[in-house]
């Protein structure tokens, strides 16, 4: 069979097109991350001072009124916690509680509901159930035996069986090493005394990946200086763009996702808001305001007519 040489292949476009869809990327991650700081830093600001001043004495009603509504609440829910644990009806557990409350702590009998050490059953955390427990523990297990197998076999994928590992270790250090200081040269604060928010975060993601000796997220971090700084060479691989491409992408679509969430909020953009539709949404925040205001006083009175009928129960008790 005729052997046929190796033809070179030109990467230079397919370089090219890579470095010109990651710098695509990067813009819109900045542009969106602006957005979001903007969001918290001017808008949701201007907007929380708005609305203190426009409807803080309504606001304020309601929220007495949650708080009410939730201490009689905590009540309620302990006192029927109470009765089911000991098989009684909740009146009498609402006597019961009463007369704990009214006894001295040096005086008071054991209760295993407010004694035992262990939490009662209605405090027990979903995770830690007897039905989640032995199922939370072997799916733990089984995921980490899963990331050790996978770790092992992307090392031995990438080694080279007949170089020793300690070798292999000792060339990773080296590298990790260079390759951090030259991200040093241009991350590090001594050096750049006028960071931008985005390269004090590449600083930290760096320093986090050297301790974690984490070499592939090292190099994606020097790859964005490259980028960012119209320097890019022949050592920055194909592969090393597109690793870093695929992060960017990745972070795109995270910020997307937390803009389109902040978009439906009302604070969003307040500041372009103007006078004719903020007298529209303080008009439809306090028509909500009223309406919650008038749904939590019905809730208080229905809790406090069952509080008055236990109340009632206890007297008739004590008259025996």
């Amino acid at each position: 069979m005729k052997k046929r040489d190796l033809v070179p292949i030109d990467s230079t476009p397919i370089r090219k097109k890579a470095v010109k869809e990651l710098k695509s990327t990067i813009k819109k991650v900045d542009k969106a991350k602006l957005e979001i700081n903007q969001y918290y830093e001017i808008s949701k600001p201007e907007f929380a001072s708005w609305y203190e001043s426009e409807l803080s004495t309504i606001n304020k009603k309601v929220e007495k009124a949650e708080e009410k509504l939730f201490k009689l609440s905590d009540t309620v829910r302990e006192i029927f916690a109470y009765a089911e644990f000991h098989q009684i009806n909740p009146a009498l557990a609402y006597h019961y509680i009463k007369e704990r409350e009214n006894t001295a702590p040096e005086d008071r009998e054991f209760d295993p509901f407010f004694d035992e050490e262990e939490p009662g059953y209605w405090e027990e955390d979903e995770d830690e159930s007897p039905r989640n427990k032995g199922k939370n523990k072997s799916t733990e297990s089984e995921e980490d035996s899963w990331e050790d197998l996978f770790e092992d076999f992307k090392s031995q994928m990438g080694s080279d069986s007949t170089e020793d590992p300690e070798t292999q270790n000792h060339a990773k250090e080296i590298e990790k090493t260079r390759i951090f200081r030259t991200i040093a040269k241009y991350l590090h604060p001594d050096k750049n005394k006028e960071q931008t928010k985005e390269e004090k975060e590449n600083w930290l993601t760096a320093l986090k990946n050297y301790t974690d000796n984490n070499l592939t997220a090292l190099k994606d971090v020097l790859t964005w200086i490259r980028i960012s700084k119209e320097e890019l060479s022949d050592e920055v691989s194909i592969g090393e763009l597109i690793s870093l491409q695929k992060k960017h992408k990745a972070d795109l679509k995270d910020v997307q996702k937390q803009i389109r969430k902040l978009k439906s909020y009302p604070d969003w953009d307040f500041t372009k808001v103007s006078k004719m539709e903020r007298r529209i949404l303080k008009r439809d925040f306090k028509e909500e305001l009223e309406s919650d205001f008038v749904r939590i006083h019905y809730e208080t009175e229905k809790i406090e007519y069952l509080l008055q009928s236990w109340q009632q129960y206890r007297r008739s008790i004590s008259r025996l």
